[in-house]
């Protein structure tokens, strides 16, 4: 039997070969092709955009200067916190009233920390989402700090040394990496800022000498305490999740 004789098969033959079927309204024709809905469609273009103005932000000169800028503060807070014991674990024993043999303990167990921590760091590869990691090594060092100001017994100030010290290597170490990706500058100014950052520390350190005699050395390592806030917070507000370096054209 041919296709005339049956005008249903026909009509199937010819929207399978042509793949049209019967003719679109005239109002459907006026307002053209209508997009496919998704669902969340809105909510993924908007985090996009969201996620690309902020790293165009991140690669400004001014907003790469505020961050090389942040993390040699938060730098200078860790070594100020080493300087600070430094000059004051005689004051320290004298406190507690330790032997002469044991009064550089609290300095020794910060070294240590801290030379283990940093000397760690380098070993872990990526460090992952440098604002958290940085963010929260800081507040390490802050409630270190906190806790060698509030030691009720000389060990327990040993103790607190050396969990400040570790703390602080590790600000050192994330920091120093977030100074090398950013690259501000020709790449040679990082390595400027991390050094003025010691050399801010060690005047820093030396100047609360001058506050000693009226606050006491507890209350000296208070202000370390309202340092590393204000460092953990202006470095999480700053630092971009994950430095990058700068890609450069040649």
């Amino acid at each position: 039997m041919s296709a005339q004789t049956h005008p249903r098969a026909a009509d199937a033959v010819a929207d399978e070969g042509a793949g049209t079927t019967a003719p679109r309204p005239a109002a459907a024709i006026a307002e053209g092709p209508q997009p496919k809905a998704s669902t969340g469609s809105a909510g993924t273009a908007d985090g996009r955009s969201r996620e690309t103005e902020r790293a165009a932000r991140s690669k400004t000169p001014s907003h790469r200067r505020a961050v090389a800028f942040t993390a040699a503060a938060a730098q200078a807070v860790a070594f100020t916190s080493a300087a600070l014991l430094l000059f004051l674990c005689t004051d320290i024993a004298a406190e507690f009233t330790a032997s002469s043999a044991s009064r550089w303990w609290p300095l020794g167990a910060f070294a240590l920390a801290m030379t283990l921590a940093a000397n760690a760091t380098r070993r872990t590869g990526d460090l992952g989402r440098a604002r958290y990691t940085g963010a929260l090594a800081l507040g390490g060092l802050t409630l270190g700090s906190l806790a060698l100001a509030l030691a009720p017994t000389f060990w327990f100030a040993v103790v607190a040394a050396g969990a400040t010290g570790a703390a602080a290597g590790l600000v050192v170490a994330i920091a120093g990496r977030v100074l090398a990706a950013v690259e501000y500058g020709d790449g040679s100014a990082s390595v400027a800022l991390s050094a003025a950052a010691l050399l801010t520390g060690i005047i820093a350190g030396t100047g609360a000498l001058f506050l000693l005699p009226l606050y006491g050395w507890r209350g000296v390592f208070g202000l370390v305490v309202v340092a590393g806030v204000l460092a953990g917070w202006k470095f999480a507000e700053l630092v971009p999740i994950r430095a990058q370096r700068k890609r450069t054209d040649t």
